[in-house]
C-alpha cells in the first residue's frame, strides 16, 4: 500500500471524525477516497450520457413517444 502525506490539519480533522464514528482513521480515509473515486465515476459517465442526449436529434418529447410505442407493440427486451 502506497504512503500518502496529507498536511497535519487535514489527518486531525479525520481523526476526530473516525473518533465519533468509533472507526480507524487509515480505514476512514480509505471510505472516504473510495466515496470520492464512484462519485467522480458516476459524474462522469452523467456527463457523456448528458452529451449524447445533446447530439441526438431527438427531442425527450418524440423519444419517449417512441419508448411508449415501442413498450406497446409488446416488443420488450
Amino acid at each position: 500500500m502506497p504512503n500518502v502525506k496529507i498536511s497535519l490539519d487535514i489527518w486531525n480533522d479525520l481523526v476526530a471524525i473516525a473518533r465519533k464514528q468509533k472507526r480507524e482513521p487509515a480505514a476512514l480515509a480509505q471510505d472516504v477516497l473510495q466515496d470520492f473515486i464512484q462519485h467522480f465515476t458516476a459524474e462522469e459517465l452523467l456527463e457523456r450520457s448528458c452529451a449524447a442526449a445533446r447530439r441526438t436529434p431527438f427531442r425527450i418529447e418524440e423519444t419517449e413517444g417512441m419508448v411508449r410505442q415501442h413498450r406497446r407493440s409488446g416488443n420488450q427486451a
